[in-house]
């Protein structure tokens, strides 16, 4: 494999192939939203992960999936290499408490623990309506109430000596008398930080506590309370002080973990697809996203327990709701980001199950009521709309910006098609202009495309979404995907995808070895598949207008699907080789496609794009041996062009485990490129990505 420490040279015994790159002859017109996000709360990627709040089930409002009650659809629906994944846990198999209604049950005081008093939960003159607390009676004097984070089971909470914690409770102390202290405490038992809480009035009252860890560790916290009779506690947090978002009036809410949050800037997003993905449409009995209950005040949201907790021991995945519609929205706008909500549909999640509301029932009236509202929630006049009035007062009284609504989360079928227009309809009645997404389906091997382009293929005003796991052979093979595609109607949202599932690599990717067959995820392979895929996107960016890759994050060795973009654990964020596939695509890219000229040599693959008097070129090369080439750039200025170069051995990945430091085995690195009268010669590593800019010369006036 070639050294990729140091840029290759070009050498005598290449056959130089010769490209031609022409700016003004630029023709296609790239989608200005063609890269963003898609983020799920899948992998603890949002509560454990994007939400600064350490403490798992902070409100004690904890809710739990029942594993071994949850139907699933028949195996030939699941896409081959995910059966497994897929199956249901046997009942027999699990400790189930009481399940009330059938498939969830309530723990509100799962992931605390108590030494020297009992504890309980109560909703008797609860901080708001409907809420519930945790009571510590102390019997001996002195009771030591435990979070240790997520993701439950073990200290994993990040301490860092270097970055204070603030510690916010609301507490009352009517029927107490003593003392209250909170202490951060390491894996080994070592007292890190401490600080008295203070509470002098009667009722709720809500207190803040700076710790400043003495030195760096995973840990827990501890509120010890010292004294006789018994103490409420409620909307517990513990965060970073430097959190994303501390200091600005509008995060007045929930907040989130900065290095996420930075991680995801620097992949320049252009929107950013939320809440899901299958949490969307939930496994029936109430168990979709309700987007209502994850606005306002935090002590008003009400936990749902995550169907993804399908995969964990006693369903242990609880949906707080700190990060709600107000926090993704936010989120889009410190971004740059288009935010995109997609809306329950009224149809559950079809992999799992199939059920339906009736199209003329009262319950899918409401379905269709909740999305206006959501609209008016985002864009609507507080002084005349109950649900604008909670955006404002949250601190955003301007309204967001809302262009695109998704209907429906990888549904399909004559229920589904049914809802969609229904809800459309209402849509285009009430907010003209609204671009609505349709569910295209999940793409399999060997399929084109989804019944839903047949309806709905013609509509300028639409747009169909479209997923795919599949092989990286299967991206290799579908870099002309989108040449085919109609023009003039429904563009593509390329919703969720990546080179993961099966591996089964056929005969397009020579330099394969045969231990290859079933490699771990995230490995350079499937990066590289990812970016031969993205030049046939690029090519064709005027049909395909959004983009997002499937899964966002994932808190190392705790998640529910085994190939993610970024990998995070308590104290670190990796990059994987395929966030960094993303990110050199998603920066280096223009306004018109720039044919490129000459024949690609074999297993090359490419594409070109201007904008702003930039060229930006990415060149894929998947075969075995290096590739001589040389450009010929129209109106190209001479000098010195940086590119960007990643490449390695195709099983590389970049590695992170719940404790320790990050291993990088995918890299970029910059290499020089010489410009010489409008020719540049360079070498194509063997699997490896190039994306190089270069400067035009703009056009003299026209005499």
């Amino acid at each position: 494999m070639t050294d990729t420490t140091a840029p290759s040279v070009p050498g005598p015994s290449n056959e130089t192939a010769r490209l031609r790159l022409r700016a003004d002859q630029a023709t296609t017109p790239i989608s200005p939203t063609l890269y963003g996000l898609f983020l799920e709360d899948i992998n603890f990627g949002c509560d454990g992960g994007l939400t600064a709040n350490l403490v798992n089930n902070h409100s004690f409002e904890g809710v739990y999936l029942t594993n071994g009650t949850l139907p699933y659809a028949p195996l030939d629906l699941i896409p081959d290499g995910a059966r497994e994944r897929f199956a249901a846990m046997a009942p027999e198999d699990l400790p189930l408490p009481p399940t009330t209604p059938a498939g969830r049950h309530l723990d509100q005081l799962r992931h605390w623990s108590i030494d020297g008093g009992r504890l309980e939960s109560s909703r008797q003159s609860a901080a708001t309506p409907g809420a519930t607390f945790a009571r510590v009676h102390v019997d001996d004097e002195q009771a030591t109430l435990e979070n240790q984070g997520y993701p439950g089971g073990f200290p994993g909470m990040a301490l860092d000596a270097e970055r204070p914690m603030v510690l916010s409770v609301l507490a009352r102390t009517d029927a107490f008398r003593g003392t209250l202290q909170a202490r951060l405490v390491g894996a080994d038992g070592t007292v890190l930080a401490s600080s008295a809480i203070q509470l002098d009035a009667q009722g709720w009252q809500p207190c803040h506590v700076k710790l400043a860890p003495a030195a760096t560790m995973l840990g827990s916290l501890q509120i010890v309370v010292t004294g006789v009779g018994s103490v409420d506690i409620d909307e517990v947090q513990l965060v970073h002080e430097d959190h994303w978002g501390a200091g600005d009036p509008r995060w007045s809410q929930g907040v989130l973990r900065r290095d996420l949050v930075e991680a995801l800037g620097a992949l320049a997003p252009r929107f950013l697809r939320f809440p899901g993905g299958c949490i969307v449409e939930g496994c029936g009995d109430g168990s979709h996203f309700d987007w209502k209950k994850t606005v306002g005040p935090p002590i008003t949201r009400r936990a749902e327990y995550n169907l993804w907790g399908q995969s964990r021991t006693d369903g242990d995945y609880s949906q707080s709701n700190q990060i709600g519609f107000y926090e993704y929205f936010l989120l889009c706008e410190d971004l740059g980001m288009a935010p995109i909500p997609v809306v329950w549909a009224g149809d559950s999640c079809q992999t799992r199950m199939d059920e339906h509301l009736p199209l003329e029932s009262a319950e899918f009236a409401a379905v269709v009521q909740d999305t206006l509202d959501l609209i008016d929630w985002a864009t609507g006049d507080p002084s005349v709309s109950h649900w604008a009035a909670l955006r404002a007062a949250a601190g955003h009284p301007e309204p967001f910006p809302l262009h695109h609504l998704g209907i429906g989360n990888e549904n399909f079928g004559p229920e589904y098609l049914a809802h969609f227009e229904r809800i459309k309809n209402a849509v285009d009645r009430a907010h003209p202009g609204l671009t609505v997404i349709v569910n295209g389906g999940v793409i399999r091997p060997g399929e084109k495309a989804d019944p839903a382009w047949t309806i709905w293929g013609k509509d300028q005003g639409v747009l169909i979404d479209e997923h795919f796991y599949n092989a990286p052979a299967w991206l290799f093979n579908s870099t002309e995907r989108y040449d085919a595609y109609p023009r003039g109607g429904a563009s593509v949202f390329l919703g969720e995808y990546a080179a993961h599932v099966g591996y089964d690599l056929g005969d397009r990717h020579p330099a394969v070895p045969e231990d290859m067959i079933s490699p771990e995820p995230n490995t350079w392979l499937s990066a590289l598949a990812e970016a031969a895929f993205l030049t046939g996107v690029e090519r064709n960016a005027d049909v395909v207008a959004f983009s997002c890759y499937a899964p966002l994050l994932n808190l190392v060795g705790h998640g529910q699907w085994p190939h993610c973009l970024i990998d995070f654990s308590p104290s670190h964020v990796v990059r994987t080789a395929n966030y960094l596939v993303q990110q050199l695509f998603a920066t280096r890219i223009g306004e018109h496609v720039v044919p490129v000229e000459g024949g690609l040599p074999a297993n090359v693959f490419a594409s070109a794009s201007v904008g702003d008097g930039v060229l930006h070129l990415k060149l894929v090369a998947i075969g075995a041996d290096p590739v001589s080439l040389t450009l010929a750039i129209d109106r190209v200025q001479d000098g010195t062009a940086t590119a960007s170069v990643i490449g390695g051995p195709l099983e590389a990945v970049n590695r992170l485990a719940f404790e320790g430091e990050p291993r990088m085995e995918v890299e970029p690195r910059a290499v020089d490129l010489e410009v010489r009268g409008g020719s540049v010669e360079l070498i194509l590593d063997p699997t490896s990505v190039l994306a190089v800019s270069f400067a035009i010369v703009p056009l003299g006036p026209v005499e």
